[in-house]
C-alpha cells in the first residue's frame, strides 16, 4: 500500500528535518493542537513559520520516546491518521503516553489543514506535573 501524506510527513520530518518537511506542507496552512493555553504546543500556527514554531515547541518542551502511525488513509482531499505516542515532558520528567487520531485537509498533494487529538487531560498532567 502506498504512503500516505501523515506517513510521508513524519518519515522525511523524522530523517530529514523541518525544513524537507515544508515541502508537503502548502504556504497558509493551519496546524492546530486543542488543550489548554497552559501547555504551549496547545493553539493554532499558520503558514510554515507557524509549522516551524510548532515543531521548534515540539522538541523545547518533549523528548519523543515513540510515536507510531498504526494506520493512515487518504483520498484527494483528506486524510487520517490513527496512532500511539510516548512523550517525556522535559520541565517535568513525567511520561506523557497517548492514543491520537489526526485529520488533515489536503490541496494539491500538500497539507494544508493539521488537527491533533489526544489525551489532553494526560498531557496536562505529565506537563504539570499533577
Amino acid at each position: 500500500m502506498a504512503e500516505t501524506i501523515i506517513e510521508r510527513f513524519f518519515r522525511v520530518l523524522s530523517s530529514q528535518g523541518i525544513e524537507s518537511a515544508l515541502s508537503l506542507v502548502t504556504t497558509d496552512t493551519v496546524f492546530e493542537a486543542q488543550g489548554p493555553e497552559s501547555v504551549p504546543i496547545y493553539g493554532i500556527y499558520k503558514g510554515h513559520d507557524g509549522v516551524r514554531e510548532f515543531i521548534s515547541i515540539l522538541q523545547d518542551e518533549f523528548n519523543t520516546e515513540k510515536f507510531e502511525v498504526h494506520k493512515s488513509i487518504e483520498n484527494s482531499e483528506i486524510a487520517f491518521a490513527f496512532g500511539y505516542m510516548q512523550h517525556r515532558v522535559i520541565k517535568t520528567d513525567q511520561v506523557f503516553c497517548s492514543e491520537f487520531a489526526l485529520y488533515c485537509e489536503i490541496r494539491n498533494n500538500q497539507i494544508s489543514a493539521y488537527k491533533m487529538f489526544e489525551d489532553t487531560a494526560a498531557l496536562l498532567n505529565a506537563y504539570e506535573n499533577i
